[in-house]
């Protein structure tokens, strides 16, 4: 073998064990965060009064890494919120949410709830209750 046949291979061997050494192995590469909570609650939980009311529901989603969490809203009367609300994770943390709903008329009564969800994920269902005067 000549000599610069030799550094040819030497050369080679150095690159290829640079590449399988320096390349992330599959699986191991950092994956996005997973959402690992969600919660909410209404405020006020009850209402005795005029109406309509207006009940703010507030909570959070956290997550255990960075990722982008879109997540919508579903209410008891069937009814989907503002549409599709995304939320931008550069780390694991958690980051608030809040919805608002009025609703009601004199002299009836309302019990329903609010949930979030992202994907397989819900959050708790926030329940109120509402009598109106």
């Amino acid at each position: 073998m000549s000599q610069r046949t030799g550094r040819i291979l030497v050369a080679l061997v150095f690159v290829s064990a640079c590449l399988v050494f320096m390349t992330p192995q599959i699986g191991s590469s950092t994956a996005y965060g997973k959402v690992t909570e969600m919660r909410l609650h209404a405020v006020p939980p009850t209402h005795n009064g005029p109406c309509p009311a207006t009940i703010i529901f507030r909570g959070f989603i956290a997550v255990d890494g960075p990722n982008t969490v879109t997540y919508g809203v579903t209410r008891s009367d069937g009814g989907s919120g503002e549409g599709q609300q995304t939320l931008h994770f550069k780390a694991a943390g958690r980051k608030a949410v809040s919805y608002t709903w009025t609703l009601g008329k004199a002299g009836e009564n309302y019990n329903g709830w609010v949930e979030i969800g992202s994907g397989n994920t819900r959050s708790n269902k926030a329940e109120f209750h509402i009598h109106c005067k």
